[in-house]
This record gives C-alpha cells, sequence and structure tokens, in this order.
C-alpha cells in the first residue's frame, strides 16, 4: 500500500514535470514566432514610411535668384533646405538677404526664415523682418510675401511699420512696389509726420 502511494506520487510529479516542461517549451515558441513576426511586420512597415525631411541640406551657403539672365536677389544663410522636388527652398538662420533691381542692391532685408519658390522667384519672408531701402526707408512686419513677377511685397500677417525719413506709417495691410513708392495701406492706418 505505501509504494503504491509512492508509484501514483512518482507518477503525479512525472506528470507535472512533462506537462510544465509543454507549456514552457509551447509558451517560448510563441513568443519567438511573435517576436520574428514582429520584426518582419516592422521591416515592412520602415520600407513604406516616407520621411518628410528635405532630401538636401545645406549648412551655409548662399543661393542667389536670377531672372531673365540678371540677379534678382540673393540669401546668404546658415541652414538651407531643398524640397524634393527642388521647387521650394528653405533658408533659416537668415545672415543676409539682398533684392536687386537693374542687377543693383536695391533692398536689403533681415528676418529670420525665407521660403523661395525657385521657379518663380517668389518668396515668404517670415519671423522679425526688417527691409530696408537704398534711401534708408525702413519696412517692419512679422511675415511678408514678395511676388517676383509682379515685383510687389505683401504682408501676410496684421501690423506693419514703415519709417521714411523719420515719418512713421503703421497699418494693418500693406502692398507695396520694389521701392517701396507705391504703397496701398489698409485696416488701421495711422500716419506721423514730423515737422520741422
Amino acid at each position: 500500500m505505501l509504494k503504491q502511494k509512492y508509484l501514483w506520487l512518482i507518477l503525479v510529479i512525472i506528470l507535472v514535470v512533462i506537462l510544465s516542461l509543454y507549456f514552457f517549451y509551447n509558451q517560448r515558441g510563441k513568443e519567438e514566432g511573435t517576436t520574428e513576426q514582429t520584426t518582419e511586420e516592422s521591416e515592412e512597415t520602415e520600407e513604406y514610411v516616407e520621411v518628410e525631411e528635405a532630401p538636401v541640406k545645406i549648412e551655409k551657403g548662399t543661393v542667389v535668384g536670377m531672372k531673365a539672365g540678371e540677379k534678382e536677389w540673393e540669401i546668404e544663410a546658415d541652414k538651407i533646405s531643398l524640397s524634393q522636388d527642388r521647387k521650394m527652398t528653405i533658408f533659416e538662420e537668415v545672415k543676409k538677404v539682398v533684392i536687386f533691381k537693374d542687377s543693383k542692391p536695391h533692398l536689403y532685408i533681415q528676418l529670420n526664415k525665407c521660403i523661395a519658390d525657385m521657379e518663380s522667384k517668389s518668396m515668404e519672408l517670415v519671423g522679425e523682418v526688417v527691409i530696408e531701402t537704398e534711401e534708408e526707408d525702413i519696412l517692419k512686419g512679422e511675415r511678408f510675401y514678395w511676388d517676383a513677377e509682379e515685383e510687389t511685397l505683401v504682408n501676410l500677417e496684421p501690423a506693419v511699420e514703415l519709417i521714411v525719413k523719420e515719418n512713421k506709417i503703421t497699418a494693418d495691410w500693406l502692398t507695396s512696389d520694389v521701392e517701396l513708392n507705391n504703397l496701398e495701406l489698409q485696416g488701421k492706418v495711422n500716419v506721423t509726420f514730423k515737422i520741422d
């Protein structure tokens, strides 16, 4: 009777060990299969990921925009990124922007960022924009669009300030020619003249 109890006990222990080993290896196999499957799925996913970054990045450089064989603008920046289709160029940490008229420097621009359309040669000027003419007239604003074909400058965010020979003009919206002579002001407009 005692031998029979030990025999049953040994059979139960063997059965527990076998079941434990079976479940251990079966569970481990499933985990490895899942890991392999996850790795394969992630590799497939990586193949279809689209990268939004510009394909070409240049550290410190100067780009010149030409129109009808003449220099139209020149931008010097610490970071230059070209879009994948090469139509748009983004300039960041801009050191200098010059707009030319009749192949001579006409406007000097300070700003944080410039987005240039390389086909039309138009550009968006962004961030603390200060435009100075040869006559030392100054135009300030946050965001402007330079239309190269029409040779017009338009602010894209309200509030601009124009200083002409110590006279000050502020407006919500401005459209101007390259000389800053033909101005169209809209919205709230204030003009302050200094009379000697």
